[in-house]
């Protein structure tokens, strides 16, 4: 084993090692034959990176890495000192662009696209990322083991209800070869079903008295019938979870929108619906998932609209958002890696030399190049590890080119563009551009992130799954809140595992935060706190340990059967605005009020510069980072 990656086992206590944090075999994994710490973001190719550009260094290719993704070292800490006040100088490199792009994830890579398509094929277009890979929150991870390849997803999941998509991002869609009425094929719905899983909770000891899974409907008395749940709160979620009444029968109807605009969802459960605090305590993590906060600093009225229970027949006059209840489409919309795959579509549609295939089933699994994204030749070029430290007009007139400056292996460099485009966090755009005028850098500072973490568990099978009857879990106090076999789609080359022989990745979800603060800002700020501070050694002692107590009746080990792990951590995950008069966030954009949106302010053009990103329309999804990338390059014209 290559020195790097030698663990000093000396400092684990013998709960460590009964978890396997201590075993060599179960923290590697073997990529282009070479073993690999987990724990450690390491490959041949990284020794020989330092300094070199890293991306042009032979089998640079960064979905394989395992350990802490996402936001990971070196991708964050210079954005940090713009942040804190530190100005950075460039040498100029003498390059000359037509457009410059500022971050290289859904959004920016279409704002690259659609000044390709309106400007030619000849365009000269830089887009430069801090990350060591492309595709901002759209992550890809791959795992090998034995003859196995298996990829997996580490960030925006899938094209929810492409059905409604706004007609510019169905376009785009069409134009990259998705169609998405094939999925009806690629995804097997009756996969996990046909082999008797449900769905399950757990609740654990230090919350809840006892270590505890349910299966099964909650609707149903029996599913909780021998858990360590008082009989008041078996009886609160069995009546809640049976969704047949309306708590508002004694409000007079036109004031019933005007009460839960005002309370949070827990207050309403506690306040209206009766639900007692034991019960409480199961509830407080179910909009985790979707809108990365508690139930104690969640709006009743969007808990009404999301469709989460406890409202019965309640109708408030008004359309309701219901992901969960009325949607027509179901969530099948899957590639194995997430919306990776649009960003890798979107890459090899512009750079064609950087990987092979023509459709939406190869490239799956097609392995990119990643020394030719930044090819000299090549009209569109995709630099990464590249931190944007300002954009300014020279001689500040808005009517002339703008100078981009950029940290690369920490050296300052400069380029040009005729046109840019921000499609980065916008609430760090103020420090990248001082000419900004004020109003405009006040609006996007109303723009926030929520924290967000996906880890990828590959195991060598998923037999104590069977076993227990479950295929995804529910853990309301657990330090994972959610845990779930991957998705079952199976496209072109790439097979999904379909016996619980085989090995698969386990898909478990963290949102760190606040219980008890009632702003959900602070929850996400707490929560952001918490993802920068936390080590991968924490997060892997947890996901041994809350696997064992979840899985372990079903003969589950850790240190057995946990073959990589791999953490992507969003500090800066989901996009919402905010307003600081009223200390909310804008979880349904389209009910905000006009004067409030922030986001519409903020993303204006100002000079040669246009504002794209999921920031520009206070709301993280796929069809928002393309309309808001449509609109920025539409703004430039």
């Amino acid at each position: 084993m290559n020195r790097k990656n030698r663990r000093n086992h000396g400092h684990f206590s013998a709960t460590d090692r009964q978890l396997g944090m201590d075993t060599e075999i179960s923290r590697r994994d073997f990529l282009n034959g070479a073993a690999v710490a987990v724990g450690a973001s390491w490959l041949p190719w990284m020794d020989a990176a330092a300094g070199a550009g890293s991306q042009d260094v032979p089998g640079y290719y960064p979905p394989e890495l395992t350990g802490m993704r996402g936001a990971h070292a070196g991708s964050f800490e210079t954005a940090h000192l713009v942040r804190d006040g530190q100005t950075f100088d460039g040498d100029d490199t003498g390059e000359r662009y037509d457009l410059v792009v500022v971050g290289g994830g859904i959004s920016g890579l279409a704002a690259a696209y659609y000044y390709r398509e309106a400007h030619g094929p000849d365009a000269r277009i830089l887009i430069l990322d801090n990350h060591d890979d492309f595709g901002g929150h759209a992550k890809r991870n791959e795992f090998r083991i034995g003859e196995r390849h298996i990829i997996g997803y580490g960030g925006t999941m899938l094209i929810e209800a492409p059905a409604g998509y706004p007609a510019v991002a169905k376009q785009l869609l069409r134009d990259l070869g998705i169609e998405t009425e094939r999925f009806y094929r690629y995804f097997d719905r009756d996969l996990y079903s046909s082999l008797g899983l449900s769905e399950g909770l757990f609740l654990d000891k230090e919350t809840f008295g006892s270590d505890f899974l349910a299966v099964g409907d909650l609707a149903d008395p029996a599913t909780l019938a021998d858990s360590p749940l008082s009989e008041k709160a078996r009886a609160d979620l069995n009546r809640l979870y049976k969704d047949e009444r309306n708590y508002l029968q004694d409000i007079p109807a036109n004031q019933r929108s005007a009460v839960l605009e005002k309370i949070s969802y827990q207050a309403y459960l506690r306040n209206h619906a009766a639900i007692g605090d034991e019960a409480l305590k199961v509830m407080l993590a179910v909009a985790r998932n979707v809108w990365a906060v508690n139930i104690d600093a969640y709006p009743a009225f969007d808990a009404w609209s999301g469709g989460y229970p406890g409202f019965g027949d309640l109708d408030l006059g008004v359309e309701s958002y219901d992901r969960e209840g009325d949607q027509e489409e179901p969530n099948i919309f899957h590639f194995p890696d997430g919306n990776a795959t649009v960003a890798r579509l979107l890459v090899r549609n512009m750079i064609p030399a950087a990987a092979p295939g023509r459709d939406m089933e190869d490239i799956v699994t097609a392995r990119f190049d990643y020394s030719r994204l930044d090819d000299p030749e090549s009209p569109v070029r995709l630099r990464l590890n590249s931190t944007v430290v300002r954009a300014r007009h020279v001689n500040d007139r808005f009517s002339e080119p703008v100078d981009v400056t950029y940290v690369r292996d920490g050296k300052g460099h400069k380029v040009r563009g005729d046109k840019v485009v921000m499609a980065c966090y916008n609430a760090l755009i103020p420090r990248l551009c001082a000419e900004m005028p004020e109003a405009q850098k006040s609006a996007l500072a109303n723009c926030i992130r929520a924290p967000l973490v996906y880890s990828n568990v590959l195991v060598r099978n998923w037999q104590s799954f069977a076993r227990l009857g479950i295929n995804w879990v529910y853990c309301p106090a657990g330090y994972h809140h959610s845990i779930a076999l991957d998705y079952p789609v199976s496209i072109g080359a790439y097979q999904c595992p379909k016996s619980p022989d085989e090995p698969i990745v386990l898909h478990l979800t963290r949102v760190p935060g606040e219980p008890g603060n009632p702003s959900a800002r602070e929850q996400f700020a707490a929560g952001k706190r918490d993802l920068l501070t936390t080590s991968f050694e924490v997060f892997e002692r947890n996901i041994r340990d809350q696997l064992n107590r979840l899985l372990g009746p079903g003969g589950f080990d850790s240190a057995r059967d946990i073959a990589a792990i791999t953490v992507n951590r969003w500090p800066h995950g989901y996009a919402y605005s905010y307003d600081p008069q009223s200390d909310q966030v804008a979880f349904e954009p389209s009910r905000w009020p006009k004067d409030k949106r922030h986001w519409e302010i903020g993303s204006r053009r100002f000079g040669n510069i246009s504002i794209a990103g999921t920031d520009a329309a206070s709301n993280a999804m796929t069809e928002s980072a393309i309309v808001e990338a449509f609109r920025a390059v539409g703004d430039l014209d």
